[in-house]
């Protein structure tokens, strides 16, 4: 796992890096250069828009350092065209389109050519020269490509620093070539090369692009106190520059470095920190595999659940991934995983595609992973046969391989596949060729040893800032006996003033909790923890309506914000368990299930629905209206599975009683009923469900009641002060429509009917 996720960061960070450090004659290639490493299809569009919405245009002497763009936005010389098409062509070697990128720099060579300027021939030659050794791997022929270039640099002397900054390149990718061919002295006389070319130049991008690299180098070797030294120092440098793009690179090294040694706490800070880059990016290669190692570290300290999470956002961005090798990778660890979550069906499910990937492809360390964990899943299945033969074959490609850490896992399932066996003679031999690979390991392991390595990292870092602090020391006390009045007059104005901020700030934490207090007990239900409606029914002086009615939109929300664009679903539920539950379980039980219920229901309701507890068992909700979210069966079903879910497994009474109506009421007079008024229709509602229930069907588990108004309902017949009393003349003109669940529309009719008759009485 480690191995393949250090070669795929590697191989990402790789080509990207040897193109990083470049700064372009235009600023939108510089932009374009700068998301090569993080979406290359993006940098792709902008050179495309570059080079199609611009005229090229070119000067007598053709000058490579011409004016970089000024105030003219429609013209592109040779020179910035060939580093658009140098552009192009990173953006399709990144996109694994290899014979694009080839063409697409043959073109700027040809253009070169035509215009006659030589650097940026040079610069396309050494471009294609590292394109080949990334494809090809040919030392040799991309040898011959180097040394021919190099004689071509060192002739053109009239750019100095173009000359240094391209020799520099130059020694980068032949200490890059030489690393990978393991020829370590000559990767480290060429890194010593390339920096003293850097030192001429006092680049800081290019700095920063030799430590990053350096220290991958070592990292590479296993050299890990020098590349932490190397990744360090490209870390604050990024930090200072503000480069968030190196940033996020160099701490992908880093944590990848943490993770290689262990030490977990760091590597995932690192990897978090190139995450929140990352995230900006959401389809990118660079961060699956900051994704991937986040699930790999959470793996590696038992956060099975953690890395599950992480190694499945992986497969959901799986699109933009093009090595099978990582392909197969993922499965086995996701399979790995699901086995220590001791969920073997899921697990067994990702081996098989993992298994069928690993047919159709080479790599007998992935074949031996899949084995392995087929032996590994055979255990819990009590399937000795296939758990012993899958771990022996998988034992015999480590050892083909010379991969130790699988041997290790290999003895150790053949261990206790032979115990399980009762065959404890084998299980033991295993175990004890499991003890002396593991005591193997955890000798070069302790070579160095963790803490060490952790305090190494703190004198690394304060080196890196303390560098310096000695000329500036000099400095600042010749400068000490000059400013030592006033320091001392300023240090006294700043302890009155801190005094002061301390008092006022004192006094406004007290202001802030007491606010914080009051707002919690005027803004939510007491005991479910819900939003009430306090507020609705506020008398407030003129004064103050004006600051009331911010606050509570901040707050709270209004049940209603822009009358006239606003279309709503008011929907009133009594729940009558919370009213009884008191009664039947006592008053302890009766606060604990109505908390439980609040915290419930806060989980369900997704914005912009709002949900408010108005008292005791009724519930107000309020969601826009949608055009399959308009019927009153569509939300008795919503709360009706809402209660159902709610615990389950206790014995509760779940029928509830609803009323609905919309805003606005009235189609052809929006403002006419306002939110009171509409809660007031909603208590109707709720009173006619009740009444319907408790008369006509009581064998009905929960029942509705919705209240609508036709289209041509005039407002008029609302104006009075009772809208209750309204609404019931509205029934009887027909003005407004009952609907009940039952079917039961005459009877609600008749229960207004017999309700006002009784109250005239």
């Amino acid at each position: 796992m480690k191995k393949i996720l250090w070669i795929c960061i590697a191989f990402m960070l790789t080509f990207s890096s040897a193109l990083q450090a470049k700064v372009y004659l235009s600023p939108v290639l510089n932009e374009a250069h700068k998301l090569l490493s993080v979406t290359p299809e993006q940098s792709l569009e902008i050179t495309k828009q570059y080079i199609s919405s611009r005229k090229l245009v070119s000067t007598k002497d053709q000058d490579y350092t011409l004016s970089r763009e000024g105030s003219e936005k429609t013209i592109r010389t040779p020179s910035t065209t060939i580093e658009a098409l140098q552009i192009m062509a990173s953006a399709y070697y990144e996109l694994g389109e290899q014979n694009l990128a080839f063409i697409t720099l043959k073109e700027a060579e040809a253009l070169a050519k035509k215009y006659q300027v030589i650097q940026p021939l040079i610069t396309t030659e050494l471009a294609y020269t590292q394109l080949l050794w990334h494809w090809t791997k040919d030392f040799e022929r991309v040898q011959k490509h180097i040394d021919e270039i190099t004689v071509q640099v060192k002739k053109e002397t009239t750019n100095k620093n173009w000359q240094q900054e391209t020799l520099y390149k130059i020694n980068m990718l032949e200490a890059e070539i030489n690393s990978y061919i393991g020829n370590q002295i000559k990767a480290t006389t060429a890194f010593q090369l390339a920096h003293n070319y850097l030192a001429s130049g006092k680049s800081v991008p290019l700095t920063i692009d030799y430590h990053l690299r350096l220290g991958r180098h070592y990292l590479s070797k296993d050299q890990y106190d020098q590349s932490l030294t190397e990744l360090l120092t490209a870390y604050w440098l990024a930090v200072e520059e503000s480069d968030s793009v190196e940033l996020a690179r160099t701490n992908l090294l880093l944590a990848q470095l943490f993770y290689t040694r262990q030490v977990f706490d760091k590597a995932i800070d690192h990897a978090t920190e190139a995450a929140d880059f990352y995230d900006n990016y959401p389809h990118s290669v660079a961060l699956s595999d900051t994704v991937k190692l986040m699930a790999d570290i959470f793996f590696k300290q038992g956060k099975y659940n953690l890395a599950l999470v992480n190694y499945l956002n992986v497969l959901d961005n799986e699109i933009n991934q093009r090595d099978i090798k990582q392909v197969i990778q993922l499965r086995i660890d996701i399979s790995t995983t699901y086995l220590k979550l001791f969920d073997i069906t899921h697990a067994e499910h990702y081996l098989n595609q993992a298994e069928m990937l690993v047919e159709h492809s080479n790599y007998p360390e992935l074949k031996a992973k899949t084995l392995l964990l087929r032996g590994a899943i055979s255990l819990p299945k009590n399937d000795m046969e296939i758990a012993i033969s899958s771990s022996t074959q998988a034992l015999e490609i480590a050892k083909s391989t010379q991969d130790k850490y699988l041997q290790m896992q290999a003895y150790q399932v053949l261990s206790e596949a032979y115990q399980q066996d009762k065959d404890y003679q084998q299980a033991l031999t295993m175990q004890q060729q499991y003890q002396r690979l593991w005591q193997n390991q955890q000798d070069q392991f302790n070579a160095v040893n963790e803490d060490v390595f952790r305090k190494q990292k703190d004198i690394i870092e304060k080196s890196l800032h303390y560098a310096g602090l000695e000329d500036d020391l000099i400095y600042l006390d010749r400068q000490y006996a000059k400013y030592q009045r006033a320091t001392i007059i300023t240090g006294i104005v700043a302890f009155m003033l801190l005094c002061l901020v301390i008092r006022r700030g004192y006094l406004n934490q007290k202001i802030r909790e007491e606010v914080e207090t009051q707002t919690i007990d005027l803004y939510t239900h007491p005991r479910s923890g819900l939003q009430n409606l306090k507020l609705l029914n506020a008398k407030l002086p003129k004064s103050l309506e004006r600051s009331n009615a911010v606050f509570e939109q901040w707050r709270l929300g209004e049940l209603i914000n822009e009358p006239l664009s606003d279309r709503l679903n008011f929907v009133m539920f009594d729940f009558p368990f919370l009213r009884n539950v008191y009664l039947k379980q006592g008053y302890q039980a009766g606060l604990d299930v109505e908390k439980q219920f609040g915290d419930y229901m806060k989980e369900l309701i997704i914005k912009p629905a709002r949900l408010y507890h108005f008292s005791d068992g009724l519930f107000l909700y309020i969601e826009p209206k949608g055009e399959a979210q308009n019927t009153p069966e569509y939300f008795c079903e919503k709360i009706q599975n809402w209660i159902n879910q709610f615990e389950p497994n206790r014995n509760i009474d779940r029928h509830f009683r609803m009323g609905i109506a919309e805003y606005p009421f009235l189609p052809r007079a929006y403002t006419a009923i306002n939110d009171k008024e509409l809660i007031d229709i909603l208590f109707m509602a709720i009173y006619l469900a009740r009444k319907i229930k408790k008369r006509y069907s009581p064998q009905e588990p929960s029942n509705w009641v919705h209240l609508t108004a036709i289209e041509n309902a005039p407002a008029a017949s609302f104006a009075g002060n009772d809208i209750r009393h309204a609404c019931e003349q509205a029934v009887e003109q027909g003005l407004i429509k009952i609907h009940t669940s039952g079917g039961h529309d005459e009877i609600a009719k008749a229960i207004l009917r017999n309700d006002d008759s009784n109250q005239k009485r």
